[in-house]
């Protein structure tokens, strides 16, 4: 028996938050216009989730490690 699929919208409708410098380098590069902008957005995602591993992916959610810190050895003087 066939299974009928879901009745709706094929793709979830999400909303993100930029800095707003971020929003207006990516609108002029869409030359003022909210469908290329929209376009763009989607267009950077989808190559960013195509390079990445689950593991990448994941570390954006996870908390962020401070990392140590590394101290710069002096050579000892010498008189």
């Amino acid at each position: 028996m066939a299974r009928r699929r879901k009745a709706g919208p094929k793709y979830k409708k999400i909303s993100i938050s930029v800095p707003k410098s971020f929003y207006y380098i990516l609108l002029g590069v869409a030359q003022g216009d909210e469908k290329k902008l929209n376009k763009l957005i989607r267009g950077i995602i989808e190559d960013k989730f195509r390079e990445s591993t689950v593991e990448e992916l994941q570390a954006y959610i996870a908390k962020p490690e401070p990392e140590p810190e590394e101290k710069e050895e002096l050579p000892p003087e010498q008189p």
